[in-house]
């Protein structure tokens, strides 16, 4: 997958997936499946335009969302669901202020497009002031199809990264691993360690992090994966067990299961309390 990240690549034909796909969760899934049978149909290269952070990290700032995802993160998900191209296109200032039609052009100049595939909800332009209907009419008249992917539905629920955040905010992973496709995780580092347990740090800045509370999680290193109970103290740092072949050097992913709960403190016991409980 040929990866941009200034905005200069482009194609001669193409079919373009368009969304922030913060999470790529099971909805960006179908859509992205629904983008790669298209461009396969249509022999073209699948291209994702997308923005290097979210638009409301300019818009507003206070409510700019924690990350699902990281911007690595995205671009392997992505790839693995078939991307050709990924383009992560920065938000300034002069792309906050496009009309949509500016927007429009700007895609069919850098891809022409034959299709472009979003979401229901999806919008676009200064203001979020274009929708679905109304790049469908643009590409009527620019010469390409558009593809409206219909809300996917976990147990009932729409899926968006808006719910998926609410969800972990509530301290329930199981039910944002539904949602996502995956369980949630976070890139860590051993910080401090003690006989079998660790204190681990994130180092994926800008991701959401749990609330305090009991997970059962698992340490991903290597190709190997250690199930472990795992406490967060809500400020992106978690107590574990950690095997003692790992060392403060590995690169460490920690991916949340489900919820859990340790006698009566529950999600109110520290960090501190969590470990000299689970000491044998």
């Amino acid at each position: 997958m040929r990866i941009c990240l200034d905005g200069r690549m482009n194609a001669d034909a193409s079919v373009v997936a368009l969304g922030m796909f913060d999470g790529v969760h099971v909805g960006h899934q179908a859509l992205l499946k629904k983008a790669r049978a298209e461009a396969d149909r249509l022999g073209v290269p699948m291209v994702v335009q997308t923005f290097t952070r979210h638009p409301l990290c300019l818009l507003a700032p206070a409510k700019c969302p924690p990350l699902l995802t990281t911007l690595e993160e995205r671009i392997k998900l992505v790839e693995a669901l078939g991307a050709d191209i990924f383009c992560a296109q920065p938000f300034t200032e002069m792309v906050r202020d496009q009309r949509p039609e500016e927007f429009v052009g700007y895609l069919v100049r850098q891809w022409r497009p034959k299709t472009v595939v979003v979401g229901y909800n999806y919008s676009f332009g200064a203001l979020g002031a274009g929708t679905p209907a109304l790049l469908r009419e643009l590409g009527r008249a620019l010469g390409f199809a558009t593809a409206v992917l219909s809300p996917v539905r976990a147990r009932g629920h729409v899926v968006s990264a808006t719910r998926i955040r609410e969800t972990l905010e509530e301290g329930r992973p199981r039910k944002a691993r539904l949602m996502l496709g995956r369980p949630y995780a976070r890139e860590m580092t051993l910080v401090m360690r003690e006989g079998g347990r660790c204190v681990l740090k994130s180092t994926d800045n800008g991701k959401l992090s749990l609330p305090r509370g009991a997970y059962r999680a698992a340490l991903v290193t290597g190709g190997k994966r250690y199930p472990v109970p795992a406490y967060a103290n809500g400020d992106g740092k978690t107590v574990c067990r950690v095997p003692a072949e790992l060392t403060l050097t590995d690169p460490l992913s920690l991916a949340y299961y489900a919820e859990l709960t340790y006698g009566g403190n529950g999600p109110t016991q520290t960090a501190a309390a969590y470990c000299r409980r689970r000491q044998p």
